[in-house]
């Protein structure tokens, strides 16, 4: 006794499942959303706020300024706010400063004993919200 069965749209099958493998094979889009999520978080709530991803105050300026109005930590000039930036590829997305200075502030400097300041990282609140945008990027791309 031989019993035959058809399945009809296994071609519909297959051909969905190509296109979800193509479409999750280069991440290069999503990458580029954290990577300017981050970017906005740090420009925005680490230089407004004077504090490092996990929310510690920054240090307080050694020689406060002698202008009129308060001076903003690590934004003198707002050279450094300005330099975040960003690089995405298909499998992360680098945030960072190519000033020379800006390691200095992230780490701090015993040589002239500048506190460290970190503006880069990520908290757990980002890390959810980024695991959030994967699951909605990869639930518009399947």
């Amino acid at each position: 006794m031989v019993i035959k069965t058809q399945i009809q749209g296994l071609e519909n099958i297959r051909n969905k499942l190509n296109l979800i493998s193509n479409n999750l094979r280069d991440l290069t889009p999503f990458w580029q959303l954290v990577g300017s999520y981050i970017q906005k978080q740090t420009v925005n709530e680490r230089f407004n706020k004077e504090q490092s991803p996990n929310g510690e105050k920054w240090k307080p300026l050694k020689h406060p300024s002698k202008k009129k109005g308060k001076r903003k930590i690590l934004t003198d000039t707002g050279t450094l706010r300005r330099s975040i930036n960003f690089k995405a590829n298909h499998d992360s997305a680098v945030v960072g400063s190519n000033l020379k200075y800006a390691a200095v502030h992230q780490f701090g400097g015993r040589k002239k004993n500048i506190p460290a300041r970190p503006f880069l990282g990520v908290n757990a609140s980002e890390m959810k919200h980024i695991s959030q945008m994967l699951s909605l990027y990869i639930k518009n791309h399947v």
